[in-house]
């Protein structure tokens, strides 16, 4: 079957054929078309990844909705090659979800694969609005979103190019690698292999974390004697790289795995000469910055999260100021708790993280709105997707300020627990790659960028391939069964990845192995690192 121009033109009416589909627009776009997106609410208008998207190749796009129950609606949004691959490519969501991800698009399609996004349920990734008595739109975003876009976007594809597609991926970062893992317990058939990174698991310790931290702080209340301001943190967690950054061998601003060292605040007290007199610590707010790196416990004394990680940095929680104009209650910078407890946990929009406790924290997880909690109420097993011999392919950065990296090393042994695999078993289906310096999903001092979501396609030959393309290697795994054992993370110059102007790079390990430095060579060159038994299971 032909597709393309004519095709495109068509597609409209083939899928609104499909029950529950109602088609917003079709388009054929030539590639490095200009996509006008002057529609976004506000929130998805004003974020970097949501609100500019570029076609990579000539495709036909399509925009639809799709009904979930009787009183909610998914949007989901196609791009589909003309070049096509034969491949099927979903993408997640980032927080709240509400955006549709276009740089996963471009990403996707600029491989060849046919390429889909949500809006995981509403509109907006900021407000409390689209969860406010509406439980369907909660359980759209807590687990129904992506099964969704899986079951029509295979649908879609089949209608556009006579044909299913050959092989079926996901791939998401942050609650995008929450909603990965959830589709692999209850959507074992959605996909063949799933790419996660900076998976989500805990969501709701994740972000109850950040209010529970600022309160640990002292906020509200700023001029508490034991508050530790903004520049006070940017100092320690400098001190912090200083300290730790050499004992890997080499000094590269970058602490290999900050969770393997232990850290002393008192050693920056007024006095020690470590800190200079506007930024040394008082004996109150060494107390302050020591409560703040132990992990949460519950209200019952169970350690529930990990602790904040050394040489991350801190803005998460240490940036809150407080309004009191009379007006205006207090809330975090970081929204996702206020938006979330007051319009999926309480529906209560008198909520504030003014207070906010551990039994708020327990309050919902126990509720576990949407299932959005897999590492509460919900098991890790995903016995389903691995007898059928699907593929988890996960990384995370080691100075990751939203998501833990113990996250990810937990969700790997609770895995292994619930399927009662062995280490060798469990990499025959799920491999955890860590890279060091690494913050959010991208960015940050290590050499993070290995072709992951969201991330330009290097223009550069020698970048797209499975030994420094992560998206790349999940297919080769799949298709031809070689399972990565090792990747090249690269640090652009000025992070820059278009130009492909390298700075560094560097060998990244599947976990427990790590990379070391071999002593000799050059500490900028990827050959200069060698994998080493960090940990065992």
């Amino acid at each position: 079957m032909a597709y393309g121009l004519s095709a495109c033109q068509q597609l409209a009416t083939s899928l609104n054929t499909i029950p529950g589909v109602n088609v917003l627009s079709t388009a054929h776009l030539t590639n490095n078309t200009s996509i006008d997106l002057s529609g976004l609410v506000p929130s998805c208008a004003n974020a970097v990844g949501y609100n500019v998207a570029r076609t990579t190749t000539d495709l036909c796009r399509a925009v639809l909705n799709v009904n979930t129950s009787s009183s909610s609606t998914d949007r989901i949004e196609a791009w589909l090659p003309d070049n096509w691959n034969g491949r099927f490519l979903a993408t997640g969501n980032g927080g709240t979800g509400g955006c549709i991800d276009y740089g996963n698009l471009q990403t996707g399609a600029s491989y060849g694969f046919a390429t889909f996004g949500t809006n995981g349920g509403h509109d907006g990734q900021a407000g409390y609005d689209f969860f406010l008595n509406k439980p369907e739109n909660i359980n759209d975003f807590g687990y129904r979103a992506i099964h969704a876009e899986a079951e029509t976007g295979k649908k879609v594809v089949e209608h556009y190019y006579g044909r299913p597609g050959d092989y079926n991926y996901y791939m998401g970062c942050s609650t995008g690698g929450r909603q990965g893992y959830e589709e692999a317990i209850l959507y074992p058939e959605d996909f063949d292999g799933i790419l996660l990174g900076s998976m989500a698991t805990d969501w709701l310790h994740i972000v109850a974390s950040k209010a529970i931290l600022a309160h640990r702080l002292g906020w509200p209340d700023l001029s508490s004697p034991s508050y530790v301001s903004a520049a006070q943190w940017a100092a320690i967690v400098a001190a912090q790289v200083a300290l730790l950054d050499p004992l890997d061998g080499v000094k590269d601003g970058v602490i290999d795995n900050p969770t393997l060292h232990n850290f002393d605040p008192s050693i920056l007290a007024c006095g020690t000469g470590v800190l200079n007199s506007s930024v040394c610590l008082t004996a109150a707010q060494v107390n302050t910055v020591r409560e703040i790196y132990q992990p949460l416990a519950n209200s019952s004394g169970h350690i529930v999260y990990p602790s904040f990680e050394l040489g991350t940095p801190t803005g998460v929680f240490s940036t809150n100021t407080k309004v009191d104009n009379g007006t205006t209650i207090p809330s975090l910078n970081y929204g996702l708790v206020d938006d979330f407890w007051r319009g999926a946990v309480y529906n209560d929009t008198s909520f504030s993280s003014l207070n906010f406790t551990t039994k708020h924290m327990d309050f919902a997880t126990n509720l576990n709105p949407g299932g959005i909690q897999i590492a509460g109420d919900k098991s890790h097993n995903v016995s389903a997707f691995h007898a059928r011999g699907g593929k988890l392919l996960a990384y995370h950065g080691r100075a990751d300020p939203t998501v833990m990296s113990g996250v990810a090393s937990r969700t790997f042994q609770k895995t292994a627990e619930a399927l009662n695999l062995t280490l060798n078993e469990m990499h025959e289906f799920f491999r955890l790659f860590f890279v060091p310096g690494m913050g959010h999903c991208a960015g940050g001092n290590g050499q993070w960028a290995i072709g992951q979501p969201g991330v330009e396609r290097p223009t550069a030959a020698g970048f797209n391939d499975t030994q420094h393309n992560i998206l790349l290697a999940m297919v080769d795994w799949v298709e031809n069964d070689r399972a990565p054992i090792s990747l090249v993370g690269t640090k652009f110059l000025n992070d820059t990845i278009l130009d492909g102007v390298v700075e560094s790079q560097r060998t990244h390990c599947v976990y427990p192995n790590a990379s070391r430095w071999d002593g000799v060579g050059d500490s900028k060159k990827a050959e200069s690192w060698t994998c080493q038994l960090e940990g065992v299971l």
